[in-house]
């Protein structure tokens, strides 16, 4: 029997033929890799090609880019092949370097992720972000880059709070609920134990620990596809006592 794997969400589907649709994070057959047979070592020789979304950093594995994004939404045009192959570094590989060795050189930088959340008029939504950072310790200040395409952007500018609540590496299940599926189609805190917090954003009940931000609206910076928010720490607290969640570590299990 062949297995398929979800390039998506990593759900592992056994048959002659793909599934019409993931029942994990809903993705179509496009989004699913044939798994090589354990005694077929010559599946290996050649890696599966690996392109990069330009606009949401999802990453899909095939001979071709998707046709969309199943992320964000965007066309074929926004996905650029990584060059995953290593190179003695001489000054005709760096006079070489392209689009492509560029993006995999980037996915090299180190990363946490976090599930960012806000509220718009009675309302709460979250999702996940790798791109949160510390700016200044006096005053406590964080940078946050949130994609423009996103609901959780337009609760951010409506009201100017957020939540960053941080993640334990046991909770990558987390990063694909609120990273794979639209609150605009889904209440992803349903389903989730969440406090609200004193800015009236919802945290993960659960999460390693938390941030609780004001937007400084003169410091807001518009980056082509997001908006790098810069805010002001004005509560938080850790919670558990375990290893944070990283971008690196997520790529390598999920």
């Amino acid at each position: 029997m062949r297995k398929w794997v979800c390039n998506v969400c990593g759900y592992i589907h056994e048959g002659d033929e793909p599934p019409a649709v993931c029942p994990i994070c809903g993705v179509g057959p496009d989004e699913f890799s044939l798994l090589p047979e354990p005694a077929a070592p010559a599946a290996k020789a050649t890696p599966a090609k690996r392109w990069k979304c330009d606009v949401c950093d999802y990453i899909h594995v095939g001979d071709e880019p998707p046709a969309e994004c199943p992320v964000c939404g965007v066309g074929r045009e926004h996905f650029v092949l990584l060059s995953d192959h290593a190179v003695e570094l001489t000054p005709d590989a760096v006079r070489a370097a392209d689009a492509g060795t560029l993006n995999a050189a980037l996915d090299m930088v180190s990363y946490g992720l976090y599930i960012v959340s806000s509220k718009k008029d009675g309302k709460i939504n979250g999702q996940t972000a790798n791109t949160v950072f510390q700016l200044t310790s006096q005053p406590p200040q964080i940078g946050l880059c949130i994609n423009k395409r996103n609901l959780t952007h337009e609760y951010i500018n409506a009201s100017g709070v957020a939540a960053i609540s941080v993640l334990a590496l046991d909770q990558c299940d987390l990063v694909k609920h609120f990273g794979y599926q639209s609150g605009r189609t889904v209440d992803k805190f349903a389903t989730v134990d969440y406090v609200i917090g004193q800015t009236g954003c919802p945290i993960v009940k659960n999460c390693l620990g938390y941030l609780e931000v004001e937007i400084i609206p003169e410091k807001t910076v518009d980056v082509g596809s997001h908006t790098l928010f810069v805010a002001k720490v004005v509560a938080g607290r850790p919670v558990g006592s375990h290893s944070p969640l990283t971008y690196a570590f997520f790529r390598k299990v999920k």
